[in-house]
C-alpha cells in the first residue's frame, strides 16, 4: 500500500472502566485561533460510540463520530465540517477502509488496503486504545488514520507513536508519559508532534508542537473531565 501524508488534529484516551457518559472538553490555541473539543463517550453492546464537536467563537464548525468495537479499534467514522460541504464516512471491511462522501463539494470515493498487524485508529491520541499502549511496556505502536486538514485531507497514512519520556510537568501539573507522533517513514519529516498522557491513568492532558506544512504551531490542554 502507498503511504499518504495524514495530519489529524488530536487523540484521547480514556479510563476503560469508567467512560459511559464521560464528557472531556480541550481548549486549543493554533496561532491566533482558539477552538474547543467536546468529546462523549457511551458503551455500546458492540463496542463503544464517541462524538466530538469542534467549537470555534461559540459556532459548531466539525463534528466527528466514531464507532469501536471493545477494544477501541475503528469500525465505522463519519466526519462532518460545516460550512464547506464536507461529508464523509469510512467503514472498515474485510480488505480494508472503504472511505465516500464530498470533500468540499467534490464526490470522494476511494478505498485503501491496510496491514493486518497495524489496526486503523482514528481520532488519535484521543482514541481510547492509545490507554492501551501507553499503559504498556511497548516503546512503540504503529497504526493507521485519517487525516482532516490540508495536504492530506481525507488521506489515510501510517502513523507511529514513540514513547519519549515520563517527567512531572509544570505545565500540566503532574506525571506524565511524553509520546511523540509521526506520519512513518520519510513524510515524518513534514510534522510530528508530542502529545502528554496522564501517568496515573494514561488520559491525554494536551498537546505541544508545531502544525502542519504553512500552519502555526499549536497548544492543546484539558479545561474540563466529567
Amino acid at each position: 500500500m502507498k503511504s499518504k501524508l495524514t495530519i489529524t488534529v488530536m487523540i484521547l484516551t480514556l479510563g476503560l472502566f469508567s467512560m459511559n457518559g464521560q464528557v472531556l472538553r480541550y481548549e486549543e490555541h493554533s496561532g491566533d485561533r482558539v477552538s474547543y473539543y467536546h468529546y462523549t463517550f457511551n458503551k455500546t453492546a458492540d463496542g463503544y460510540h464517541i462524538h466530538v464537536a469542534r467549537l470555534h467563537q461559540g459556532d459548531t464548525t466539525e463534528k466527528q463520530l466514531l464507532t469501536t468495537d471493545h477494544e477501541f479499534n475503528t469500525l465505522t467514522w463519519r466526519y462532518i465540517r460545516f460550512g464547506e460541504h464536507t461529508d464523509v464516512m469510512a467503514r472498515l471491511t474485510p480488505d480494508g477502509v472503504s472511505i465516500k462522501g464530498h470533500l468540499d463539494g467534490d464526490r470522494l470515493e476511494e478505498f485503501e488496503e491496510l496491514d493486518d498487524d497495524e489496526p486503523w485508529i482514528q481520532l488519535f491520541p484521543m482514541n481510547p486504545g492509545m490507554e492501551n499502549f501507553v499503559l504498556s511496556g511497548k516503546e512503540e505502536l504503529v497504526f493507521w488514520s485519517i487525516g482532516t486538514e490540508s495536504p492530506a485531507d481525507m488521506e489515510i497514512n501510517s502513523f507511529a507513536a514513540e514513547k519519549e519520556a515520563k517527567e512531572y510537568s509544570e505545565d500540566f501539573g503532574c506525571e506524565v508519559v511524553r509520546v511523540n507522533f509521526s506520519p512513518t517513514g520519510w513524510r515524518s519529516i513534514f510534522w510530528d508532534g508530542d502529545y502528554y498522557f496522564r501517568a496515573g491513568d494514561a488520559r491525554v492532558v494536551g498537546y505541544r508542537g508545531d502544525g502542519a506544512p504553512g500552519k502555526p504551531s499549536s497548544k492543546t490542554t484539558l479545561i474540563l473531565e466529567k
